[in-house]
């Protein structure tokens, strides 16, 4: 789970430079790994074993030249979860408007899933949907689903829950809405959560390098410090030594 792009240091721990991006990329080239869309899950049985599905939240301008660009460039695929209110306009939540909060036009989005990348849905106005009723929950999910398969004349079953904050009623009404795959920000690999409308994800942070995405690509978790692997083995190393008696 990625955010903004931008070329400077980015005001959200949640966004990365362009430029560590690149390196994230450069690293899942060279290793082998194939990227995915987020819908290829319906499918994974068919999937390579060495599968990534790289997304994008929200919808920043920068993601067009610090993400798709190269992406397009290297044969790579992405999914991006819109904020339909916010298209061409600015992520009211991320407070004043900055270069970093500018969103993406109607036109840059049309021109990437015509280029093979995922549209998927981020709500109408990123609001905490565990807040709100689920007739609201509904109508911001089935708004903005019909705003994004009005632009890219196509079918949008893909979503993401803003804050990652959900309650029951927001997976009724996003299986209600016609979504067939949903997404969370609790870390896991695909597979370990059966519901397909909680599917977790790994989240990117500012400083996270390549050999940090090396690891949680490794663990599935959001948390490879190396005080946490030295734990981790120590406790393999441990337990067995007291298996073997």
């Amino acid at each position: 789970m990625y955010h903004g792009t931008p070329v400077d240091d980015p005001i959200s721990k949640y966004s990365i430079r362009a430029g560590r991006f690149n390196s994230h990329l450069r690293y899942l080239k060279k290793q082998g790994w194939h990227t995915a869309l987020f819908r290829d899950l319906n499918t994974s049985s068919v999937l390579p074993k060495k599968t990534v599905v790289l997304t994008f939240d929200d919808g920043y301008a920068d993601n067009y030249e610090g993400v798709f660009m190269p992406l397009a460039e290297n044969n790579m695929k992405a999914t991006w979860f819109i904020t339909t209110d916010c298209i061409g306009k600015h992520a009211d939540w991320m407070g004043s408007p900055t270069l970093q909060t500018q969103m993406l036009t109607a036109g840059q989005i049309l021109n990437m899933e015509k280029a093979g990348m995922e549209i998927g849905s981020h709500t109408c106005s990123h609001p905490d949907l565990a807040t709100l009723s689920y007739q609201q929950q509904r109508d911001e999910m089935t708004r903005s689903k019909q705003v994004l398969e009005t632009l890219i004349h196509g079918q949008v079953t893909s979503f993401a829950y803003p804050y990652g904050r959900h309650n029951s009623d927001s997976i009724a009404a996003a299986k209600a809405a016609g979504y067939e795959l949903a997404c969370t920000v609790h870390p896991g690999e695909f597979g370990s959560e059966k519901n397909p409308l909680l599917v977790r994800r790994i989240t990117i942070f500012a400083r996270d390098s390549a050999s940090t995405l090396a690891r949680k690509l490794a663990f599935a978790d959001n948390d490879v410090s190396w005080k946490k692997m030295v734990c981790y083995y120590y406790q393999r190393i441990n337990h067995k030594l007291i298996g073997n008696g």
